[in-house]
């Protein structure tokens, strides 16, 4: 039981807690069945010294979905920046790691839940909207629904209950064993149990010993942590953005957002027409940084351009924040970079693309350089990567 309320505590409750911070500043991201919000505008919003008081602010409407996201991706990225430099200095550091970022955590969500008590406020207010939302739905609309929900779940029943093997697993999941047996950093052959140097290509990818981080805070082996338990996450997880990606393409609509959630389903249990697919990697090497790359990050990204490609009053048109889509951009790019070495370059390169046709359709040019500050991370860590290689 103490092993499934901590990984509750680390996978579940403190991504929420922490996806309450962008949460706050995430315009377009408000619940489709918000209703109260709409009204609370018409009527305005508190002024003076209530509005500078997270007690007192007016409730924002953002979907929980999307908080959980990317309080997902940030916790990521905070391990990341925490890591590689233990990595880099101690041989024996594992301990530090989990140190350094189970406070990380700790602080992060209690921040979250203290600063974004607005986006509860305003969850609350949603869900009375979303069980009317409920109520009136159409039988095919709750069919839609149902068979959607029941792909997603057969597929996480699959990854849970097959096991599948990976010639890569030699190395990665090894790499996790070894970090959580022996407190040793990436300092030891997992092909031969000997000594080696360190291997920065591999090392400064920390995702092998997140796993390794999760398997010492809740006393689950890490194979265990990488077969069975993140399957359980990270599928749902990409579903979600996936959810949230439908609501942007489909103007909010429930129905065609079912079936959009469908297809996905479809394309993805039926993709493995080789090793080298998308679905492939999704659904049986789900536990490995290059599957979390093209399936959670890539994603991530999509989503937020998505967003701040937006013009109607949710947008940045009105003139509203949107500095929680940059600060999820910034630490998708250092997500990244946790996953595999090339993932910063993709990503960056993906960055540089879609950012310039966004600027150009919006004829603002000065979108170029938030995104540009998005992959200084990046930029910083391929410096550093450059560097321990060089010398």
């Amino acid at each position: 039981m103490a092993e499934l309320l901590t990984a509750f505590a680390v996978l579940i409750a403190a991504p929420f807690c922490i996806g309450l911070l962008p949460a706050l500043a995430m315009p377009g991201e408000k619940a489709a069945w918000q209703e109260a919000r709409d009204r609370e505008k018409e009527n305005g919003s508190p002024t003076g010294k209530e509005k500078r008081s997270p007690w007192k602010k007016a409730p924002v409407s953002v979907c929980p979905a999307a908080v959980y996201a990317a309080g997902f991706v940030l916790m990521l990225a905070v391990f990341q920046v925490l890591a590689v430099p233990v990595i880099l200095t101690e041989t024996w550091g594992f301990p530090r790691i989990v140190t350094l970022y189970s406070a990380s955590l700790a602080v992060l969500s209690v921040l979250g839940l203290l600063l974004g008590l607005p986006v509860l406020r305003g969850m609350l207010a949603d869900l009375k909207a979303l069980l009317r939302k409920i109520r009136k739905l159409s039988p095919e609309t709750a069919l839609f629904w149902a068979l959607a929900l029941g792909l997603i779940l057969f597929q996480m029943y699959m990854a849970y209950t097959h096991e599948f093997f990976d010639g890569d697993d030699a190395y990665y999941v090894a790499q996790s064993v070894i970090a959580e047996q022996t407190d040793v950093l990436y300092r030891i052959l997992p092909y031969t149990g000997l000594s080696t140097s360190l291997d920065y290509r591999h090392a400064l990818a920390a995702f092998p010993i997140w796993e390794a981080y999760l398997a010492r805070v809740t006393g689950i082996h890490p194979a265990i942590v990488a077969h069975s338990v993140l399957p359980l996450v990270l599928i749902p997880l990409t579903y979600l953005v996936y959810f949230r990606i439908g609501m942007r393409l489909l103007k909010g609509s429930f129905r065609k957002t079912a079936v959009f959630l469908i297809l996905v389903s479809l394309l993805q249990i039926f993709g493995n027409t080789s090793i080298y697919t998308n679905a492939t990697f999704f659904l049986m090497r789900t536990w490995q940084g290059k599957s979390l790359l093209c399936n959670l990050v890539l994603l991530t990204a999509v989503w937020a351009f998505l967003q701040l490609w937006e013009k109607d009053g949710s947008g940045e048109r009105k003139g509203k924040t949107q500095a929680g889509w940059w600060l999820l951009l910034a630490a998708d790019n250092v997500t990244a970079a946790m996953a595999t070495t090339m993932g910063v370059f993709l990503l960056g390169l993906f960055t540089a693309v879609c950012g310039l046709v966004l600027a150009v359709r919006q004829k603002r040019p000065g979108y170029l350089i938030p995104l540009a500050a998005t992959c200084i991370p990046g930029l910083a860590y391929l410096a550093v990567y450059a560097a321990v290689v060089i010398l």
